[in-house]
């Protein structure tokens, strides 16, 4: 393990999320080590430093304030500072992992503050303003390369005693960037995931509106939980699937109302309700008339539909 570059003092154990506050600061490697763990359980700890734990290989299990994590190749976290967290590795199944550590100094050289390049950033902006305690993401954009590129630098500054300064910031900042955007595709890909998902649930409803369907069914039909799918939909849609699916329904009662002869007794059957009365419940509270009271008022005999 390599602690503590040049000797400095860290002047400040702080969060990202505080650079505002802070503004004029640096990052600074504070610790960075690869290790090959194997059968190993890390007690609860924090840091003052923010930590990246990387995985090259193998998988591990890292618990954040009691959030277990699983971690396989090429996922990292990032883990603010001050928030607790261990490691767990079984035995017989070693993780090869890559971890550095930095914290938030007082700038003393020429090189644009964290605050600076945030405002210059915004993916930076929105990474470093969010607040959360960390990030657990799949590397899908050469987080790993910089990463070692970073500690190649700090190891040659340390072996040749090399001013490289710049060359250090420049791929923190770089580091930063990257995971930001990782941070920010992850988002994208979840908004997209849950759009797709919504746009299926309302296929099959207006697919399947003539079935007596239930929530076990389309989760069934999208091989995902229910809840997960009632809380997406409404998020997306403002209102539950079920209504949703009386909507359509109600819709298509009112097309066989006004357009056919069809019994109102038979109607419900239509459109998937099986029980006349709650047919007639759900229609008014939708509509203000009853069935009759709507056929009465909309009846159009000189376009009549034959329902067969």
């Amino acid at each position: 393990m390599n602690e503590g570059m040049e000797g400095n003092v860290i002047q400040l154990s702080a969060k990202l999320a505080q650079i505002n506050e802070i503004k004029d600061c640096h990052p600074k490697v504070t610790a960075y080590y690869f290790k090959e763990w194997n059968g190993f359980e890390m007690d609860f700890h924090t840091h003052r430093a923010i930590e990246i734990m990387y995985v090259i290989s193998g998988e591990c299990l890292v618990e954040i304030d009691s959030v277990p994590l699983l971690m396989k190749k090429n996922q990292f976290v990032l883990i603010e500072s001050r928030v607790p967290h261990r490691l767990i590795v079984e035995k017989g199944k070693p993780c090869r992992m890559l971890n550095i550590e930095f914290a938030l100094e007082d700038a003393k050289r020429e090189f644009p503050t964290l605050h600076q390049l945030m405002n210059e950033s915004f993916e930076l902006k929105e990474f470093t303003e969010e607040g959360k305690p960390y990030y657990y993401l799949k590397d899908t954009n050469g987080v790993l390369h910089t990463l070692k590129n970073l500690v190649f630098e700090l190891d040659m500054r340390r072996s040749a005693n090399n001013n490289n300064f710049l060359m250090v910031q420049l791929l923190i900042t770089q580091l930063l960037l990257l995971i930001a955007r990782n941070i920010i595709e992850e988002k994208n890909k979840s908004i997209d995931e849950k759009d797709i998902y919504v746009k299926q649930i309302i296929k099959y409803l207006h697919e399947n509106y003539d079935y007596d369907i239930k929530m076990e069914q389309i989760s069934e039909e999208m091989h995902l939980h229910a809840n997960y799918l009632h809380r997406i939909f409404k998020d997306s849609m403002n209102c539950t699937i079920m209504s949703y699916l009386n909507d359509i329904r109600i819709e298509k009662a009112r097309l066989l109302l006004s357009q056919t002869d069809i019994p109102i007794t038979e109607i419900a059957g239509f459109i998937g309700m099986n029980s006349s009365q709650y047919f007639s419940k759900v229609f008014k509270q939708q509509t203000g008339l009853t069935p009759t009271g709507y056929r009465k008022k909309h009846h159009n005999t000189s376009r009549i539909i034959e329902p067969y």
